[in-house]
């Protein structure tokens, strides 16, 4: 496959001149930006003509929210993207260090390798068995890169034993290089993810990580024209499934009411994966509690909003807390997270305003028999703490004059 750029999936059939006609409804419904109809047509007509916005590039969270409001089913996010991506070419500094570091399978060195080397034997030998493809089997699942730093309690799970395990440690959907604005690690990526896919022979691949399936689903083929040669679906919707079969049966109950946050790639999966997620942790006897901003109207965690106003790290957290004041009014006290990216960058947020936050997918295997010897919080502590280690680094050398 050829790498283009983020504009080649603003309209993928080529009609975009023809349909597009800046009414600027995606950006006058963005719950964030909030605009009105005027100012969201001339920001819009800014973005298509390549000039500077007013706001658009300084506020948007990369949600994927816009997606939805087209009304010629264009896909707007993808105009944000190339106008993002190309302020980052013109300060000529690019990607900085510390974020490539969070990119798998490019070539470079990632903070998730560092923190398999770090993994004790057991759990070592777990990865080397993933990486060798499966026998052919009608499903397969795949364990992308936050789900390695957890091998032991996956590959031990009753719950998902029926499932042959594939994870190379440099296998990556390529979600990460996709929204930090680097187009071209992306495509490298996929290349290299879709080669180690011609391996494997199975009718369906199902994956562990939600924004894995949404990426080899959605992003492959809009940006790049690339899709696997098998079903892909998330682990929600195969989990769910065996639960209505009556296949898995609910061993330990849940009793919480508890929110549940959904992530911005939930959007794209549209209304099944909003089901299965739900499903499952209603049936394992939680009370769900909606946000006020949910399902495709849904407020960013804020990780991706590091890529905005040149690179500025304090925008995370800004963006976060917005979405932590809607958990805040809820009055629960504990906060799940089906997104691990959501699930790392609410924890500390919430914590200090007293709300426990859980990992779903595990506290749902629970729920359904397993055990989980060590949890992702543990782990994820290690990745934190390289990845600050890094950025720690790469700010002092560039306030030293030795930009990475």
């Amino acid at each position: 496959m050829t790498a283009g750029s983020y504009i080649d999936a603003f309209d993928p059939d080529g009609k975009s001149e023809k349909l597009c006609k800046n009414c600027g409804i995606c950006l006058h419904k963005c719950p964030v930006m909030q605009m009105g109809k005027e100012e969201a047509r001339n920001e819009h007509t800014r973005l298509r003509n390549g000039e500077k916005t007013e706001r658009v590039l300084k506020e948007c969270t990369f949600c994927y929210d816009c997606n939805r409001y087209c009304p010629h089913g264009l896909n707007p996010f993808a105009l944000i993207m190339e106008r993002t991506a190309d302020n980052i070419r013109a300060s000529g500094k690019g990607v900085p260090e510390y974020l490539r570091y969070l990119f798998t399978g490019h070539g470079e060195t990632s903070v998730f390798a560092e923190v398999y080397e770090t993994l004790p034997e057991p759990e070592a030998a777990v990865l080397d068995k993933w990486a060798i493809p499966p026998p052919k089997s009608e499903e397969v699942l795949f364990i992308g890169c936050i789900g390695r730093e957890i091998p032991y309690g996956i590959e031990n799970s009753s719950v998902l034993a029926s499932l042959p395990k594939y994870a190379p440690r440099d296998a990556c959907c390529g979600e990460l290089p996709f929204r930090m604005g680097d187009f071209q690690a992306f495509a490298k990526t996929v290349n290299h993810t879709a080669s180690l896919f011609d391996q494997l022979q199975t009718d369906r691949l199902v994956c562990y990580c939600g924004s894995c399936s949404h990426t080899f689903n959605n992003l492959w083929r809009e940006y790049l024209g690339a899709k696997p040669d098998f079903e892909v679906i998330s682990i929600w919707e195969w989990l769910y499934d065996k639960v209505e079969k009556g296949q898995l049966n609910v061993k330990r109950a849940i009793e919480k009411k508890a929110v549940l946050t959904d992530s911005c790639y939930s959007s794209e999966l549209g209304g099944r994966f909003y089901e299965a997620v739900r499903g499952l942790h209603r049936c394992v006897g939680m009370e769900v509690i909606e946000l006020a901003n949910n399902r495709g109207q849904n407020l960013c965690c804020g990780m991706p909003s590091i890529i905005r106003n040149d690179f500025d790290v304090t925008q995370p957290a800004q963006v976060a807390a917005k979405k932590i004041e809607q958990i805040a009014q809820t009055g629960a006290s504990d906060l799940f997270c089906y997104c691990p990216g959501c699930f790392m960058q609410l924890g500390g947020a919430a914590r200090n305003i007293g709300i426990k936050t859980h990992y779903s997918l595990e506290e749902i295997l629970w729920a359904l028999g397993d055990e989980y010897p060590v949890a992702l919080r543990e782990r994820s502590k290690v990745q934190g703490k390289m990845f600050m280690q890094k950025l720690t680094s790469v700010m002092a050398g560039e306030s030293q004059g030795h930009p990475t």
